[in-house]
């Protein structure tokens, strides 16, 4: 158990929290997390489980000091629109008044059983799953939520690709990026939406985790992320079907080709990358010049679109 990691005030922040003594308390990491330490939390003997994140990232906390209340508050907004989320327990934040003894900052959420899926049966079922999730999350306005969108992409970056067999597309793209954002009904977006951020049970989905970075801006972004990953992991056919399945469901106004080419040149410049996680879930490893072809071909679809 990794409970020794924690010293006796956060084994005791812990056994406030939950309500059960820390010497019931069974502690192990959870794969997958990148940016922070996510662990699960086991009561024994019950089948109680909780899930504890603790913001150990300094550089992400220099840019973002509030992130535990933005975490506890997105998982609020998930809850109160009915939405399969964690449920918020209880966060500290790290200072002098609120402080849980972790070293950082911690949020306490509840568990959702079931498993990232990246190699379904049946991969249209799928397919059609997270697009339905995804156009219910967008159903809330979340009016009142403060977080507002931010673009994830980096200027210094914006140049085309060395790697790429066609450096004009990546022009365009930029040219396009510099260009006026298209106008947009601004919704609950999750903001970091991808298949290793969803849990199934039984090829249905029984929640979706991560929720840190949720925020107030344009379904689109969600869209667009969502469809940069499927284009790296699967290709860009796959990104299209995406599309369409999310389409028949929702409002066609969400989508618009400007937030496919924030995403790929967020995800791709300097180089695109294999995300870790996707190993860790069961996908195999992408060579380089294979996520390189699909990047390209997802961004030459797009461009097609305007």
């Amino acid at each position: 158990s990794s409970l020794a990691l924690f010293g006796d005030k956060a084994r005791a922040w812990l056994t406030q929290s939950t309500g059960y003594s820390s010497n019931n308390l069974e502690v192990t990491r959870l794969k997958g997390s990148t940016s922070s330490a996510v662990f699960l939390i086991k009561i024994l003997p019950s089948q109680q489980r909780f899930v504890l994140r603790v913001l150990n990232n300094a550089r992400w906390l220099r840019e973002e000091p509030d992130l535990a209340q933005h975490e506890a508050a997105a998982l609020q907004e998930a809850q109160n629109a009915g939405l399969r989320a964690p449920q918020l327990i209880v966060y500290a934040a790290d200072d002098a008044s609120n402080d849980a003894g972790f070293g950082a900052p911690v949020v306490l959420m509840s568990y959702i059983q079931g498993e990232v899926q990246l190699r379904p049966q049946d991969f249209q079922n799928w397919l059609t799953s997270l697009a339905q999730t995804l156009a219910a999350i967008h159903q809330n306005s979340a009016k009142t939520f403060p977080w507002q969108f931010k673009s994830w992409t980096i200027e210094e970056n914006l140049k085309p690709p060395l790697w790429s067999a066609h450096p004009h597309l990546w022009e365009k793209a930029i040219e396009i990026f510099h260009g006026p954002q298209p106008p947009f009904h601004p919704v609950f977006i999750h903001r970091d939406y991808h298949p290793a951020n969803v849990l199934w049970q039984q090829n249905a989905i029984s929640g979706v985790v991560d929720w840190i970075n949720a925020c107030h801006g344009p379904a689109g972004v969600d869209l667009a992320h969502c469809r940069t990953n499927l284009a790296a992991m699967y290709g860009p056919e796959q990104a299209d079907q995406f599309l369409d399945a999310y389409l028949t469901v929702s409002t066609p106004s969400h989508y618009h080709p400007y937030w496919d080419i924030d995403s790929l040149l967020n995800m791709c410049l300097p180089t695109p990358s294999f995300y870790s996680p996707w190993q860790e879930f069961g996908l195999q490893l992408i060579a380089m010049e294979v996520l390189q072809q699909r990047m390209d071909a997802h961004l030459a679809r797009v461009l097609k679109r305007f």
